[in-house]
């Protein structure tokens, strides 16, 4: 199978079925919103400057958002990393992708998440 992902997550729904990806993984979110929002604005002609800015100020501050439902769902108590996923992407050449996000990265990816909104606001 070509993406065959495995979840890691502390949340699982009631008589061990798994609740859906996004609440498993919130990470997973936000890179969907900021991807998705990088392919809307190849559509957005270039001189409409402010249909630009406001994708980019709408993705941002969703991306904001679930950053900030990522930071409740993070469990602190727990050592290492949290919201795993890996993908084996290339089967042939053995190639993976692993994302996941421990204590000291929550932090930076809500800094992040912080300062582009402001950016796109500010311009």
């Amino acid at each position: 199978m070509l993406f065959d992902c495995s979840y890691s997550s502390r949340f699982t729904a009631e008589g061990g079925d798994n609740m859906s990806t996004f609440f498993q993984n919130p990470l997973i979110g936000v890179n969907a919103v900021l991807i998705f929002a990088f392919i809307l604005c190849q559509f957005v002609p270039e001189h409409n400057l402010k249909g630009l800015r406001l994708v980019c100020l709408s993705a941002s501050l969703a991306a904001l958002f679930l950053g900030c439902l990522s930071l409740v769902a993070f469990n602190q108590s727990v050592a290492g990393f949290q919201f795993l996923v890996s993908s084996l992407s290339i089967p042939f050449t053995n190639l993976s992708f692993t994302l996941g996000a421990d204590g000291l990265s929550m932090i930076f990816l809500l800094l992040t998440l912080f300062v582009f909104p402001t950016c796109f606001a500010s311009a």
